[in-house]
């Protein structure tokens, strides 16, 4: 199993980022504004509904599970119907979604329309990578996949302060926001590209051919096989498994975290703010950062990263005031941007023809999966060995993970100075080499 070491993206010249990919920029920067995240569900719920916190709790737990489930779908969604068709799929189940929520008060159909909620929020990612992947060669893929980051980052920031003034109005503002960004989404999703064809998608000749016929065959067998593929591959399989791993120690900022600072005497308010220098961040550092890494190989960089989120969780440890916290948090938070986008460009040059919104997809379920288990663990952690057990836990699992990475990177350069090595293309699983088809829209 190997890491592709990524080229020297500095060695080419910029290109101009299409406009297909501000389309999309703007869609997402829209989506992540708009959408109703499970704390304002839950608001929503106890303010119009009249169910109690009980049942409340269960919903927003239901709305998780439809996002897990909705990484998955999503990436088989894109590849099989193109970006537009993923993206049109999850706007209008959003919309649906959002009805039943302002019309119903029955927990049971509440809860279905709460997962369809929470599959639509996660269901439209795959296909940003689809669409990155088509139109940007690979030197721009990371650039590409900073600034559809930074959109989601911006949407974030401000969308709490949106949806907090509408629903101190009434709930339904919330609501109507929701179907508007949605609805805003889909009109810019007709302009994205549709469904490739095959020929296209694949290198011509036999294998393409009994491929196609294979699909067209049993469809059902070759979308179980798209779901499976990223996790029978060894290189991603392997940085999948290192990725969950991050993303349990990454997410107890939305579990664990809360509840220390709390022990330690700080409020909610003083943890909001804490938690906000995370977007701030991003949002103003992000291009920089990613620009000052771009001749870093992606290996360095996820190494790095996982270093950076094990020490500053693993700050925590000794952390007792906000400007401590707070210090922890830039910490991590540098780890996060090195990431993301080189999560999503790792998996894209992985991936073989025609299955890049499968193979982000599986990111996406692994990284919501570190959500649904790390966040109980954490939490239990937490309760019965306290603040220094949890963050000590944290520090070593990150840097067990970069200590993988590291070894991971070691081989791959071990192999590549071996005699009649051939550096071109990564372990694909059982495929062929894409080779440059997809190098230009």
């Amino acid at each position: 199993m190997t890491f592709r070491a990524s080229a020297r993206p500095g060695a080419e010249p910029r290109v101009p980022l299409p406009r297909v990919f501000w389309l999309l920029f703007t869609g997402v920067l829209l989506n992540r504004l708009g959408i109703l995240v499970p704390s304002f569900l839950a608001l929503f719920l106890a303010a119009e509904s009249g169910i109690g916190p009980g049942v409340t709790g269960i919903l927003v737990g239901v709305w998780g599970a439809g996002s897990v489930a909705g990484s998955l779908a999503g990436g088989v969604l894109a590849d099989r119907t193109g970006a537009r068709g993923a993206i049109l799929v999850s706007q209008f189940t959003t919309i649906g979604a959002c009805a039943v929520l302002a019309a119903v008060d029955r927990p049971a159909v509440l809860g279905a329309a709460a997962f369809l909620a929470g599959c639509a929020s996660t269901l439209h990612k795959p296909a940003g990578t689809v669409v990155v992947a088509q139109a940007l060669p690979e030197s721009e893929q990371v650039r590409a996949f900073g600034l559809l980051y930074w959109a989601s980052n911006i949407g974030a920031a401000i969308s709490p302060a949106v949806s907090g003034f509408l629903l101190s109005a009434s709930g339904y503002w919330l609501i109507a926001l929701n179907v508007t960004t949605a609805l805003a989404y889909a009109g810019l999703a007709h302009r994205l590209p549709g469904p490739r064809g095959r020929a296209e998608a694949a290198p011509t000749g036999a294998a393409g051919a009994d491929g196609a016929a294979e699909e067209a065959g049993d469809g059902g067998r070759e979308t179980l096989r798209g779901l499976l593929a990223p996790f029978r591959s060894p290189a991603t399989a392997w940085f999948l498994a290192l990725s969950f791993c991050l993303a349990a120690i990454y997410l107890q900022k939305q579990s664990a975290l809360p509840l220390d600072m709390k022990a330690h005497g700080l409020s909610s308010q003083v943890y909001g703010l804490v938690v906000s220098l995370n977007g701030f961040l991003i949002i103003t550092t992000q291009p920089l950062v990613s620009r000052l890494t771009r001749r870093l190989a992606v290996d360095v960089q996820f190494l790095c990263a996982a270093v950076l989120v094990a020490v500053g969780f693993g700050a925590n440890a000794v952390a007792a005031g906000p400007w401590a916290y707070a210090a922890a948090l830039v910490v991590w938070t540098v780890g996060e941007m090195l990431l993301v986008p080189q999560a999503s460009a790792f998996l894209v040059r992985h991936a073989p023809p025609g299955r890049a919104g499968s193979y982000q997809g599986a990111y996406g379920f692994v990284w919501n999966l570190g959500l649904v288990v790390g966040a109980p663990v954490g939490m239990a952690v937490l309760q019965t060995w306290g603040s220094a057990a949890l963050w000590t836990g944290a520090l070593l699992l990150g840097l067990s993970t970069a200590a993988a990475h590291a070894l991971t990177m070691l081989r791959t350069r071990r192999r590549a100075r071996r005699p009649g090595h051939r550096s071109e293309p990564a372990d694909r699983g059982d495929h062929e080499p894409r080779g440059g088809a997809r190098r230009t829209p």
